[in-house]
């Protein structure tokens, strides 16, 4: 067993200027002697393209790095597979140029994927960082850091196609079985969702117990439009997730599972007015079997378009939870 084996790390910025120089400074600090780092700047508009530049040039980093200037924005997973086919890493990070890589996290994470042959990723914990100053784990953890819930690994389809038991900020893949997987979605405006349900159905996840990433949650990231109000770039793809899980499932308890999902993400395109989205999720739902007073309640709401998206993105504001 190769104790240090490369690793790529696929460095993605967009509009970033604000955060990208701790992104970097966080992969220069992590002191892990066998790194290929990829940095794409995907067509921003703002000063990231050069912050970059200068950086590299005053820092001289001890990694292996390849630079990416693209003069127009190119679709989120089109643009990383493009890069992955460059790659020779063992072991694989999607990196946002807004997220900052802990000290000790790509060490840890190879280590597990070591003990554990055959899984397809490790995931950790996040420290998520909150417009207001606030920060919490994304896991449960005592005033002393320690854990203080149980994390759930192996076989965890059903629970991903449910709701989000693991932030795939903090997802390190074995790159092989990403490749065998088919990388992400080139027709999905987002890959999270739907790489982890399909790595999931075949193979397991593991866990290490440590925090991994600083994920910051702001306005600007593309994860804040998940539910934009009338015009989601997001929901669409869910809703073409949510379809091929359909096909996927191969038990009841998995149909459960995706009814849990739909419902959830009806509520929150009616809640965000995006109506026709809605339907979609509904019209699967009724495929599903789909039954009961809140389903009814929520047809009858997207028949009659009711618009509360004022006061939903205002809730959102001041609760981003």
């Amino acid at each position: 067993m190769e104790s240090k084996p490369l690793v790529t790390v696929i460095l993605t910025a967009f509009n970033q200027s604000l955060f990208i120089v701790e992104t970097l400074n966080s992969l220069q600090s992590q002191g892990y002697p066998n790194l290929e780092v990829f940095i794409i700047d995907n067509g921003s508009k703002d000063k990231t393209k050069q912050i970059i530049l200068d950086w590299l040039e005053t820092n001289k980093p001890s990694f292996k790095f390849s630079t990416f200037f693209r003069d127009e924005t190119m679709p989120y997973c089109q643009s990383f597979n493009e890069i992955f086919l460059k790659s020779k890493g063992k072991y694989l990070i999607d990196l946002s140029g807004d997220d900052v890589i802990l000290p000790g996290h790509i060490s840890d994470s190879i280590e597990k994927l070591q003990q554990s042959i055959g899984a397809a990723c490790c995931f950790s914990d996040v420290l998520m960082e909150f417009p207001n100053g606030k920060k919490r784990t994304f896991y449960k953890r005592t005033a002393d850091g320690h854990l203080n819930q149980k994390v759930k690994i192996g076989d965890i389809y059903s629970s991903i196609v449910e709701r989000n038991p693991v932030s795939s900020v903090s997802l390190v893949f074995d790159s092989s079985i990403f490749t065998k997987a088919g990388g992400y979605d080139e027709s999905l405006s987002y890959e999270d969702f739907d790489i982890m349900v399909r790595l999931a159905r075949d193979y397991q996840f593991v866990y290490s117990n440590h925090i991994g990433i600083k994920k910051r949650i702001h306005s600007k990231s593309f994860s804040a439009g998940q539910y934009l109000p009338k015009k989601s770039e997001m929901l669409p793809s869910t809703l073409k997730v949510c379809q091929k899980i359909k096909k996927m499932n191969r038990r009841p308890k998995e149909d459960k599972a995706l009814l849990r999902r739909i419902l959830f993400e009806t509520k929150h395109a009616l809640l965000s007015a995006n109506f026709e989205i809605a339907r979609g999720f509904i019209s699967l739902g009724r495929e599903l079997g789909a039954k009961g007073l809140k389903f009814s309640m929520y047809n009858s709401w997207a028949n009659m378009k009711m618009d509360i998206s004022g006061l939903y993105l205002l809730f959102k504001k001041i609760n981003p939870r």
